[in-house]
Formats: C-alpha cells, sequence, structure tokens
C-alpha cells in the first residue's frame, strides 16, 4: 500500500513538472516571437552608473537628461531605424562630450564609454507599452566602473524624452503607431491586446521567480 502512494506521488510529481516544464517552453517561445518581431524596428537607451551610491546615481540622472536633451530634436529627423542608427553613430562624440562635461561638473574624472551594441533586456514596461525580454540593439553609455543600477528606454521609436517635471517617460503612440507594422503596435500596446498582456504578465512573474 505504501509503494502504491509512493508510487501515486512520483507519478504526479513527474507529470507535475512535465506540464511546468511545458508551460516555461510556452511562455519561452511567446518572448522569442515577440522579440524577434520587435528588434529590428527599435533601439533601446542604456545608462549604466559608476556604482550605487547616491552621488553616482545623481551623477547618472544629469548625464541621462543632457544626453536625452541633446538627441532629442536630432534623433526626430529620423524616420526609420536606418536612420537612427546613422545619426546615432554621427553623435557618439557629441553624446561622449556631453557625458564628460556632466562629470566634469561633479567634480570627477570616471571616463564614458559609449557604443551600440545588441544587449540583453528584461521585460519592461513605460506607461501602456511594454517591450518583452530578449537581445536588443541599444546605445549604451558606460559611466566609470559601470557596476551601478542601470537605466534604460526606447530610443527609436522615441519613448525616451522625460516630462521634466515629473521625471516620466511620456506615451507617444501615434510615432509608434506610424514606425511599426500594426502586429508589432499590438504587441507592445500593453492595455489594448489581452492575449499579449496575459503573456507579458505571465512572462514578468517568471523572470521574478528567477532573480
Amino acid at each position: 500500500m505504501r509503494i502504491d502512494r509512493f508510487l501515486a506521488i512520483v507519478s504526479l510529481s513527474v507529470v507535475l513538472c512535465l506540464l511546468f516544464a511545458l508551460f516555461w517552453l510556452n511562455i519561452k517561445a511567446f518572448a522569442k516571437h515577440t522579440n524577434l518581431l520587435l528588434k529590428e524596428e527599435v533601439i533601446r537607451f542604456h545608462i549604466l552608473a559608476n556604482s550605487d551610491t547616491t552621488e553616482d546615481q545623481l551623477i547618472k540622472e544629469h548625464v541621462r537628461d543632457a544626453v536625452i536633451g541633446h538627441m532629442e530634436p536630432i534623433l526626430s529627423k529620423a524616420s526609420s531605424v536606418e536612420e537612427s542608427r546613422e545619426l546615432l553613430n554621427e553623435n557618439m562624440n557629441l553624446m561622449k562630450e556631453i557625458s564628460e562635461d556632466v562629470i566634469k561638473l561633479w567634480g570627477k574624472d570616471y571616463a564614458i564609454n559609449i557604443e551600440l551594441a545588441d544587449t540583453p533586456f528584461p521585460t519592461k514596461k513605460y506607461d501602456n507599452v511594454v517591450f518583452p525580454t530578449g537581445i536588443y540593439e541599444a546605445c549604451r553609455i558606460l559611466i566609470g566602473e559601470a557596476n551601478g543600477q542601470n537605466w534604460w528606454c526606447v530610443m527609436y521609436p522615441p519613448l525616451c524624452y522625460l516630462d521634466v517635471a515629473t521625471g516620466v517617460v511620456p506615451l507617444k503612440e501615434n510615432e509608434l503607431k506610424e514606425n511599426l507594422t500594426d502586429e508589432q503596435y499590438e504587441i507592445i500596446a500593453f492595455q489594448q491586446e489581452k492575449p499579449y498582456k496575459i503573456g507579458f504578465k505571465l512572462l514578468e512573474w517568471f523572470e521574478g521567480m528567477l532573480e
């Protein structure tokens, strides 16, 4: 009797593990599918602070505001991800100089490194728009040792431009609709498509469990 009960428990455990694995694979496939649909049309922005001290985090925020403030009118000229990439490459030195000027104002000598590179990102929500986990092309600013908390947004289509009064990233839905296909927009329009919304919620939950 005990053996039968033990075998039943083992069998149930195996079935549950298989169901969990299948569910996890489906969630991962969902994330991969949505990431592949978006990654070719998106350039993210990623800033890493020197450290997690209050001062270094404030420096990161000032670098962010200065760079975004200068790049907004420049990137507004881009009508495609290719043009945006070209403008970013053309203005790498400008972004570095702006960042270094901010660092000097704080009396620091942190090195600034800027690159366009494929970068892993977690699932990230901006207002009512959500981008799935995956590898995205990103303009990255690394301050000093780059060991502090990071900050990210989307440079193209433009979701980076901060409301200076509130510090909130405002949603520009019209620009998103113009620069993404209908399917791509449906994926990230978090409030509008329930199947995708459920998928992203599950993905965020699983990512939280694994942290």
